[in-house]
């Protein structure tokens, strides 16, 4: 193998780990797409699978700024077979994504208690849900799965997951996709004191219940700071002292 080739290779590989491991894919590519578009284009071009795959997802993840850069990544996938199948593929789950989007369907919704995954993915296949504001989730069976469903609703502010199977995977999807949420509840979840400490991207959250849940006060702390508009912060039964759950004023 030449000496370039080796680079190419060794570049490609340590791109691949990157993005397999790293939870919050889009913010990641944020980060580097201004300094590696062009060397990921490049491979990509004489049909590198992994930059194929990392240009797809800027594609998909709305990560390209210039329309130009969209216009290249475009004719990059389409030159080669590999390429071809990823686009059309994106197009699919574009066209299935507008539909779900489209106005349309109750406002307000509650699913029945031991609903599951499937039970959410079968609902959201039957009809356009682009006015649901408000999704009741709780006391199901729904994991962090769903939140690759979730994330889609452009509409959605308020969201309950009590006394589900949702944890920190799920939540890493939300807090970087949702970014309109004005409240959520995540009491007796599976979410880690972690994972909570994401939740100070929702920077529009006034309603926040974290009741039930492995939060400790650096994090309860973190989020007061961090969360300009929170109005209610339910943290009973965690390791937050009283002195800690002082109401959150919106002043």
């Amino acid at each position: 193998m030449a000496y370039l080739e080796w680079i190419f290779f060794i570049f490609s590989l340590q791109l691949q780990k990157l993005i397999s491991c790293c939870c919050r894919r889009r913010r990641f590519l944020l980060s580097v797409t201004p300094r590696l578009f062009e060397p990921v284009v490049q491979l990509a071009k004489i049909g590198n699978k992994t930059c194929l795959e990392v240009v797809c997802s800027m594609l998909e993840l709305d990560i390209l700024l210039k329309p130009e850069q969209e216009v290249e990544v475009i004719q990059v996938l389409k030159s080669t077979e590999e390429g071809r199948i990823m686009y059309d593929a994106l197009c699919e789950r574009q066209l299935v994504l507008q539909q779900l989007r489209e106005k349309g369907g109750p406002k307000s919704l509650s699913l029945p208690s031991k609903s599951t995954d499937a039970d959410v993915a079968r609902l959201f296949s039957n009809g356009p849900l682009g006015n649901l504001e408000s999704l009741n989730l709780a006391f199901t069976h729904v994991t962090s799965q769903c939140a690759k469903i979730l994330i889609k609703l452009p509409n959605l502010k308020h969201l309950n997951l009590w006394s589900t199977q949702f944890g920190d995977d799920g939540l890493e999807l939300i807090t970087e996709h949702m970014l309109e949420l004005l409240s959520l509840n995540l009491c007796e979840t599976q979410v880690t004191d972690q994972g909570l400490r994401n939740l100070s991207d929702l920077k529009k959250l006034s309603h926040l219940n974290m009741n039930s849940t492995p939060l400790t006060t650096r994090t309860c702390r973190l989020l007061q700071k961090t969360l300009p508009n929170l109005v209610s912060m339910d943290t009973r039964y965690t390791e937050v002292l009283d002195m800690e759950r002082k109401p959150v004023s919106a002043d």
